[in-house]
This record gives C-alpha cells, sequence and structure tokens, in this order.
C-alpha cells in the first residue's frame, strides 16, 4: 500500500440545506380568459412555477386566488386546490424543493 487513505465521498444530509431564495416576478399570462395576472417564480435564479391569479366569475370562491398554472422540476406536479395567496404558494414551493 502506499500509504494514503482512500477518499470518502459523503453524501450531504438535510442539515447543511439552506431555503432557496425565492423571487416572484409579474407578467401578464395569455391565457385566453380574464385570468392574466400572472407571476414567474424563480428559486435561486432558476424558473420553478408560473402562478395565475384567477379573476372571473366561473371561478366562484377561488376568484383571486392563485393557480399554479405551469410547474418545472419537482413543483411539476400541480396542488389539488389553488393557493389563497402568494405567502401559500411560496410555502408549497420551498417544501416541493425539499426546504
Amino acid at each position: 500500500m502506499s500509504g494514503t487513505a482512500p477518499i470518502r465521498i459523503m453524501r450531504a444530509t438535510g442539515s447543511c440545506r439552506r431555503a432557496p431564495h425565492l423571487a416572484f416576478r409579474g407578467i401578464r399570462v395569455d391565457t385566453s380568459s380574464s385570468d392574466q395576472e400572472g407571476r414567474l417564480v424563480l428559486a435561486d435564479d432558476h424558473l420553478v412555477a408560473v402562478l395565475v391569479r384567477l379573476d372571473g366569475a366561473e371561478h366562484g370562491s377561488d376568484c383571486g386566488r392563485w393557480l399554479l398554472e405551469a410547474g418545472f422540476g419537482r413543483c411539476a406536479d400541480p396542488p389539488v386546490r389553488p393557493f389563497l395567496d402568494l405567502k401559500a404558494a411560496a410555502r408549497w414551493i420551498r417544501r416541493r424543493l425539499g426546504a
């Protein structure tokens, strides 16, 4: 043997993980309906979601809530219901990203 110890590769655990920085950037979305107010959601400068605010009487009690129009990566599976507000969307996104 050469006298050097083998290199050990260790996997990172969740304890060292930091929460991603989320940025919500306003954008208009062409949904072919009155629902046009949108937000691009970036996690550490990576696009993870497009949210659209529901803005029509046809949405009933969901009017004013935020719908995941498109999700990417770990945010690709939409939640069952629209988000009450952007804070609720941020919580869901952080959970999906494992933060």
